[in-house]
């Protein structure tokens, strides 16, 4: 059984994190699997897994803001998206 709170909380934050930086599709993308978790858990961590392969993935995302940076952010991003990863993997 895998820690779907953790998973919901994971993808929570990250959304924010995401709509902090404008990049708002992928913001929309992870709020959207954490609704459909609860309701196809083993189809939604399937999704969260697939989206960190391939050019354009989740791997792939720098936050910026106006040109700038975020470097504040893109750490906790970047914790998250392994911590997020692991916990669909365990």
């Amino acid at each position: 059984m895998k820690d779907i709170q953790k998973i919901q909380s994971a993808l929570t934050r990250m959304a924010e994190l995401l709509r902090q930086a404008a990049i708002e599709d992928w913001a929309a993308a992870l709020e959207s699997i954490k609704h459909e978790i609860v309701v196809d858990e083993r189809a939604a961590l399937t999704k969260i897994i697939s989206m960190y392969g391939g050019m354009g993935s989740l791997n792939d995302l720098v936050l910026y803001r106006n040109g700038q940076l975020l470097v504040r952010e893109n750490n906790e991003f970047d914790l998250l998206r392994s911590e997020l990863h692991a916990l669909c993997r365990a």
